[in-house]
């Protein structure tokens, strides 16, 4: 993920903790992508598969030439990993290639005591049509065409939804929506975005996949995150906003779900009352409180 993302609450770094973003390829500042990864020509399992091989590098640099420490026996200390939107891919690829990749499997169990994920989309981390609601909310309320479908997504993804009480109180059942605020028309918000906002990238940031069929996807997230709760994690964290993009807190509960069917003892969630997909952006001093509730 593009560091910008992450600057309002790397501002913010409780005192001692020390926060550290990752640079995702294809991104301003990092190394680019190749032809076939930026026209979407590679297969989503192998994109998958290469960033999450940079990622590991990533933690292989942040331990060794960082020198921090690994975690106490007891499994506390060491180092949280926070994952948001799309880059919850990342934390399922850690789990779902780790005897693909030795060195990841390695590093998690050496060195990171939590994992915080905070609303993994439906369409974008599980494989999962959005459904009815989210397209119903992204072509019909959004946009009079032929508007630009990079500033519709936007638009919808950095909305505030007047999710019902009964759908946040039931995790789930029938959805009766409102959408009542745009981020993206904000003017410090269109400040933010032209410092993360990578348009040329958009489709390669959306391909890639544990598995190159859509109908085997949801059932690899399954494996993923079954795999991620038998490990030796000490904790599992997953956030949502109440007032998040429908898809959004959808997949924060299928995969909260998912880890209480195996070890509901690691699990630890929250739902951010008032948050968007954005909490990091709008509330940073509270994002950081969160993670810290859902980390150990």
């Amino acid at each position: 993920m593009n560091l910008g993302v992450w600057e309002p609450v790397l501002k913010l770094t409780p005192k001692n903790a020390r926060g550290i973003a990752f640079s995702q390829r294809g991104y301003k500042g990092s190394t680019p992508l190749t032809v076939d990864e930026a026209s979407c020509q590679t297969a989503p399992s192998e994109l998958h598969k290469t960033h999450i091989g940079d990622y590991a590098a990533f933690l292989q640099f942040v331990v060794e030439q960082l020198k921090v420490p690994q975690r106490s026996p007891d499994g506390t200390g060491g180092i949280t990993l926070i994952f948001w939107s799309k880059g919850c891919a990342a934390a399922t690829g850690l789990f779902y290639f780790q005897n693909e990749l030795a060195s990841s499997k390695q590093l998690l169990d050496k060195y990171v005591s939590s994992v915080v994920l905070y609303e993994a989309p439906l369409s974008a981390v599980f494989g999962v049509d959005p459904g009815d609601c989210a397209n119903a909310l992204f072509y019909h309320r959004l946009a009079n065409p032929p508007e630009d479908p990079g500033f519709m997504f936007a638009k919808y993804v950095t909305g505030f939804f007047r999710n019902s009480p009964e759908y946040l109180t039931n995790k789930g059942g029938k959805q009766v929506l409102e959408y009542y605020r745009t981020g993206a028309l904000e003017p410090e918000f269109q400040h933010f975005l032209e410092k993360v906002n990578e348009p040329e990238f958009l489709p390669s940031i959306l391909h890639w996949f544990l598995k190159d069929k859509q109908e085997e996807r949801l059932e690899a997230c399954h494996e993923a995150i079954d795999a991620m709760a038998r490990s030796s994690l000490k904790k599992i964290g997953i956030l949502w906003g109440s007032d998040g993009p429908p898809e959004c807190i959808e997949g924060s509960w299928i995969a909260e779900k998912w880890v209480k069917e195996v070890d509901g003892a690691k699990l630890s969630s929250k739902q951010f009352e008032g948050g968007n997909h954005y909490i990091q952006f709008y509330d940073p001093a509270g994002f950081w409180d969160s993670v810290l509730e859902l980390s150990v």
